[in-house]
């Protein structure tokens, strides 16, 4: 890689010891996981069969969040994910069934996996998703709200495992202020009423900034 790096003329900078609040996006990544799995782990000691297995599930479930904007229908494609250059798709395979907490305390290693991998799905959604909704600091005088047209994530904690719900901005709602807060997104299932706080904005219609609410 240092060969290939060279040739290419890529020079590597590295944030010094200590110091996680340089790194930025990753390691509020990390942060995340770390917290999602002492959640899910919480007086728990699996077997490491177990554990072994819930971590790879782990591994596969925050591989498979979206990295990019795709600009095509959201029924058409899906976005390039982490998991793209590891196994060359999106997701190996959907979520293999419902599990409910009776399966936690019984012998099947199988079933307390697939169990724990949704608990972790679940709580590592409620770390994860909120990072991706923009936030305007104090005094920062511009920013881009949602558009008719824009291809967004929909932020929604309960979706089934590996599921990143997508959809098209059909209709948008601006408040008293003139500022959009409730949009009507059109998904594959109908359309969906959700506030702005609830969408991530993949693929932009346009590229108009206009004045955002403070927070």
């Amino acid at each position: 890689m240092k060969k290939e790096a060279d040739v290419r003329t890529i020079t590597w900078k590295f944030i010094p010891p200590g110091a996680p609040n340089m790194g930025g996006a990753w390691e509020r990544l990390v942060r995340s996981i770390k917290t999602a799995l002492a959640a899910t782990l919480r007086e728990r000691s699996p077997r490491e069969e177990v554990l072994h297995t819930l971590l790879l599930e782990a591994e596969h479930i925050v591989n498979s969040r979206p990295l990019t904007e795709v600009d095509v229908e959201p029924a058409e494609a899906e976005s390039l994910t982490p998991n793209h250059f590891l196994i060359g798709r999106s997701c190996g395979a959907a979520a293999a069934g419902h599990f409910d907490d009776n399966v936690l305390h019984g012998p099947a290693n199988w079933r307390t996996c697939q169990r724990l991998a949704d608990h972790f799905w679940q709580r590592w959604l409620r770390e994860y998703l909120p990072t991706l909704v923009p936030r305007r600091a104090r005094g920062d005088p511009i920013c881009r709200a949602p558009a008719e047209g824009d291809i967004v994530l929909i932020v929604d904690s309960s979706s089934p495992r590996y599921s990143w719900p997508r959809g098209r901005i059909k209709k948008t709602y601006p408040g008293p202020d003139n500022q959009v807060r409730v949009v009507d997104v059109e998904t594959t299932g109908g359309v969906l009423r959700r506030p702005t706080s609830k969408i991530v904005v993949l693929v932009s219609a346009e590229a108009t900034a206009v004045p955002c609410p403070e927070v």
